[in-house]
């Protein structure tokens, strides 16, 4: 039961000592920043060496609960680790604490090494692992998890430590710590595949050969001490001569002499050896009557069989004098037993005072989370200089099922990177404005962008991983400063008037890089720096305090969020983000529609059922929809006002369904002539292509 508890009490250790490394952590991130913490550090460098089809297979399979699930995992690994480590520091304890700190230190590469990280990042992963460390080897000390020891170099298992005790016997070579089986001794000479013989050295054997044929060699110097019984109980009376004193070389096979062969007494009695064995054949009985000899004392030591009795004296000559709780020389360790009151003791003082680090942590972050709320809160948006037309009558169809025309803020899709929103303080962010075609750098805080005259707009937006039919796309009113009067302030031309840069990159405070053409940035559309959605500051998750968007671009190429940098270069000179993970530098939107209502696997009644839905192509604008039942003849279907080329079009057809499962498909066409394709293709390199369709049972 205590090897069990022992490594139960291991594995838990090393679970203890990751989750006090990750408290610790997350106390030092407070004090830094929430994006250096170890979980959001790893989890960022993972995202960033993501292949572009897993993070697409991602998002299609977990939507905006992909940065949770990889969260999850990564600390599911975590656990693992600890409990690989815990169950190996049983053996190599220190290996196990720096593997513990190496966890640690590569937390802290991760969080250097993002785009956006900073030398001050690290410290919270060194910490931790520090903490983690110092917490695993408390736990499994010898104090506190009573360890064994490791045995030096030449000693061997103790019988003792191996459990096998047997009936107790006391032979020549008998201590207190040496009572066993006489057949122990030979029984582990022969596991180890050799005899006593072979481990006397040549002097010793030569001198058992002697022995054994001179009738006359004797031990005049051994003294007469009590008799012993075969057990060890001391008897009265003189003990009997040494056999090889009074007899000739071969004793009485009876006897329990006859198991110790002349010449092997132990080293440090004026013997040779330590080892015995018996003859060929069954052992001889013990007999109470007979006397067992005496142990051989050293000739420099005085035997100590003459204690008086009742003293308990009963050690043999031949074991050294060594303090309590410490080890004879040559024998392995004593091995510590399992301490549970003092590791269950420390155990729980340690979750006690790791909990406490970690909910002071998150305390402090939420105190910064607060305060960047109520400096988001205290912001009140000018009015446009320029406001957004009045939504025109019909724009908006009243289906039920159908989206709205204009997506509340808490309903628009949210795909990024950021394992931690960032909430940039609007009273410290700053804006700069460089690169090729620009003189000198220019640098912009938030009050003189809302100081600007402020365009309103309705844009609808787009990611490229949405797959056909898909929800990441939401159509919002933004309120913004137009960039191509920024960019021209600053003396940007486009490449078609002989401008040096072809790209504009963007980026976030967070390290994300995304790259606009700059032709297209200037070509009139209502490319924006928004600071405001649906009539409020931009929300945290969608960019605060100031967001890029561009109109028929896909998300990728032109909406970055949280920005604080805008650089004018080339195509040829940086490639973002998105461009190194095999995306395409130039990415507009592709003409795409869905079927929102019925919903698939839907079952409406049989009669009139409305099929409704919404159709997109920024910046073209959506000039026809159609439907078809089971693959026949396209049908038209009904068009709302539009309300915008940069924005989708709600559309509606009246179907009169009958009985019996039925499959709906829908195609769009733009203003500029061009039909959606039936040709399916995935979101990479540059988006999905394909027809909506949905299978409903009516009944």
């Amino acid at each position: 039961m205590s090897g069990k508890a022992r490594t139960i009490a291991n594995a838990a250790g090393g679970l203890i000592a990751a989750f006090a490394s990750l408290c610790t952590a997350e106390l030092a991130a407070a004090a830094v920043r929430p994006e250096a913490g170890p979980v959001t550090a790893v989890g960022g460098a993972v995202v960033d060496r993501t292949p572009a089809a897993v993070k697409d297979f991602a998002v299609r399979t977990f939507g905006t609960a992909d940065k949770l699930v990889l969260q999850l995992g990564i600390l599911a690994l975590l656990a693992v680790f600890a409990l690989a480590v815990g169950l190996l520091s049983a053996r190599h304890r220190r290996i196990a604490a720096l593997l513990v700190f190496a966890f640690g230190a590569l937390g802290a590469w991760a969080a250097v090494s993002r785009p956006e990280g900073l030398p001050l990042d690290a410290l919270p992963s060194l910490l931790g692992g520090a903490a983690g460390t110092g917490v695993l080897l408390l736990l499994t000390s010898q104090r506190v998890a009573g360890r064994t020891p490791a045995p030096k170099p030449g000693t061997r298992p103790s019988p003792a430590a191996e459990e096998t005790d047997t009936e107790p016997w006391a032979g020549p070579d008998a201590t207190p710590g040496n009572v066993g089986s006489p057949d122990s001794a030979p029984a582990r000479s022969e596991a180890a595949g050799s005899t006593w013989e072979e481990h006397l050295p040549a002097a010793a054997t030569h001198e058992r050969a002697r022995d054994s044929t001179d009738p006359a060699s004797t031990h005049p110097e051994t003294p007469q001490p009590r008799n012993m019984h075969p057990h060890g109980t001391p008897t009265p009376g003189p003990a009997p001569a040494h056999p090889d004193a009074a007899g000739p070389a071969h004793p009485d096979p009876a006897s329990p002499w006859a198991r110790v062969p002349p010449g092997a007494e132990r080293a440090g009695t004026g013997g040779t050896a330590q080892h015995r064995t018996r003859p060929p054949g069954p052992p001889a009985p013990l007999d109470a009557a007979q006397p067992s000899p005496p142990p051989l004392p050293a000739a420099s030591e005085p035997s100590r069989t003459d204690a008086p009795e009742g003293t308990g004296a009963t050690d043999h000559p031949d074991t050294p004098d060594t303090p309590a709780g410490s080890t004879p020389a040559g024998q392995p360790p004593t091995p510590h037993p399992f301490n549970r009151r003092a590791f269950v003791l420390t155990a729980t003082t340690t979750l006690a005072a790791s909990a406490g680090a970690g909910l002071l942590g998150r305390h402090l972050n939420s105190g910064r989370q607060a305060d960047a709320a109520a400096a988001r809160s205290r912001i009140t948006l000018p009015s446009p200089a320029d406001p957004a037309r009045p939504v025109p009558a019909g724009a908006e169809l009243r289906v039920p099922g159908l989206s709205p025309l204009t997506t509340p803020n808490r309903d628009f899709y949210r795909v990024d990177t950021a394992l931690v929103v960032p909430r940039p303080d609007p009273a410290r962010w700053r804006l700069t404005l460089h690169g090729l075609g620009i003189a000198k750098s220019l640098t912009y805080t938030y009050e003189d962008l809302l100081r600007r005259p402020l365009i309103e707009r309705d844009i609808t937006l787009t990611c490229v991983s949405n797959q056909v039919g898909g929800p990441y796309v939401g159509n919002a009113r933004w309120l913004g400063v137009r960039l191509a009067d920024l960019l021209r302030e600053a003396g940007v031309r486009p490449p078609s008037q002989g401008g040096p840069a072809d790209q504009l990159v963007a980026r976030s405070v967070d390290g994300m890089t995304l790259g606009s053409p700059v032709e297209t940035v200037l070509d009139g559309r209502d490319a924006l720096l928004a600071v405001g959605m649906n009539g409020e500051p931009l929300p945290f998750d969608h960019g605060f305090p100031v967001r890029m968007l561009v109109p028929g671009l896909y998300g990728y190429v032109s909406a970055c969020k949280w920005l604080r940098d805008l650089e004018l270069t080339t195509f040829d000179a940086f490639d973002a983000y998105w461009v190194r993970r095999d995306w395409a530098r130039e990415a507009p939107i592709k003409t795409q529609s869905r079927i929102d209502t019925p919903r698939p696997f839907a079952s409406p009644k049989a009669g009139r059922v409305m099929v409704a839905g919404v159709a997109w192509a920024q910046h073209r604008g959506i000039a026809r929809v159609e439907v078809r039942v089971d693959g026949g003849p396209w049908q038209d279907a009904s068009l709302a006002a539009e309300n915008g080329r940069d924005t989708w079009r709600q559309w509606s057809w009246p179907w009169q369904a009958a009985p019996g499962n039925h499959s709906l498909e829908v195609r769009a066409t733009d203003r500029e002539g061009d039909t959606q394709t039936e040709r399916r293709v995935g979101t990479v390199p540059d988006g999905a292509t394909g027809l909506h369709s949905v299978v409903v049972a009516v009944t």
